[in-house]
């Protein structure tokens, strides 16, 4: 057995398909199917069930996966300290995302991080949050960028508060909420709601809040992307909730109400696993947009807004 056929087997079970484990790996699919068939006779086990629709990690193969993940970790730790000894910075930095960030500019970070560190490479990924979590936990992402509460998050998590944007009510102009100066929630979930797919966190987070208090939202129309879900409010399709952030971008013409009696936020975090010694290259990065979340705080400390059009 060989740390390739590790970093296989821990690729399988994350997509749990031999297709996307091979993209991830650059290698053929019958190389890994290969690898596979060759390590389970070696191991007299069937690692991983097929089916025709997927690929299980059957009891046995969590053992191995979870011998593989620690193993695979702790070469991570090998070379880590070898870096630290060299004083050079190089290796990759793994970061999850789960858009929008809100004011906080990722994108600047990432960009600034490149040009000061040109020697480590910077993968990004955009997945679900709960997806997220679990390969920051698994250590396959150095960090997320994830909407929870740092205070409510976990013991295997240390997360910083970057942001917290708000939640608003969108609908075309001439809505009947736009004589309204704030939206309840009684009135949000008696509304045709355009809003995202179920696994989505702003959904979400929106329906935790309705089923507090004993509401349900009804379901108008499901899109994928935020600027869809901007486009149907504007167009009188139906009324949507957005971050503010999302909600004032450029694009056709809509109102823009807050919730009220109390305000519904999107907290922005980042979130690293807190047991883990960090690779050089991700704590460098850590540094950096903790310190731009720090300098964005002190520059803009936004009130919550009054009722506006934005187009």
């Amino acid at each position: 057995m060989e740390l390739r056929h590790l970093r296989t087997i821990v690729a399988v079970a994350r997509h749990r398909s031999f297709t996307k484990a091979a993209e991830e790996l650059h290698l053929a699919q019958s190389a890994i199917s290969q690898q596979i068939r060759r390590l389970e006779v070696e191991l007299g086990i069937e690692v991983f069930r097929r089916t025709s629709r997927s690929v299980e990690v059957t009891e046995e193969g969590k053992i191995v996966l979870a011998h593989a993940h620690r193993v695979l970790a702790e070469m991570d730790d090998f070379h880590n300290e070898l870096e630290e000894l060299s004083g050079l910075l190089r290796g990759t930095v793994r970061i999850g995302g789960t858009w929008p960030f809100g004011p906080y500019d990722l994108f600047g970070v990432l960009a600034d991080f490149r040009a000061q560190h040109p020697g480590v490479a910077v993968h990004m990924i955009e997945d679900t949050q709960e997806q997220m979590l679990t390969m920051v936990r698994d250590d396959e992402l150095d960090c997320a960028f994830a909407s929870v509460d740092p205070d409510a998050i976990g013991e295997d998590f240390a997360a910083t508060l970057l942001w917290e944007d708000e939640f608003v009510v969108v609908a075309s102009v001439d809505h009947p909420i736009a004589s309204s100066s704030h939206i309840t929630f009684e009135q949000i979930a008696s509304e045709d709601l355009i809003t995202h797919r179920e696994n989505s966190s702003l959904r979400r987070r929106l329906e935790a809040t309705l089923g507090r208090r004993g509401l349900e939202p009804r379901i108008g129309f499901i899109c994928t992307e935020m600027s869809a879900v901007r486009a149907l409010a504007s167009h009188g399709l139906g009324v949507a909730v957005l971050p503010r952030s999302v909600a004032e971008q450029d694009g056709p013409p809509i109102v823009i109400r807050p919730f009220r009696p109390e305000p519904v936020t999107w907290p922005i975090a980042l979130v690293w696993r807190a047991s883990r010694r960090q690779p050089p290259a991700a704590k460098v990065f850590l540094a950096l947009a903790l310190a731009r979340a720090e300098e964005a705080v002190a520059e803009d400390e936004a009130p919550v807004r009054e009722p506006s059009i934005a187009a």
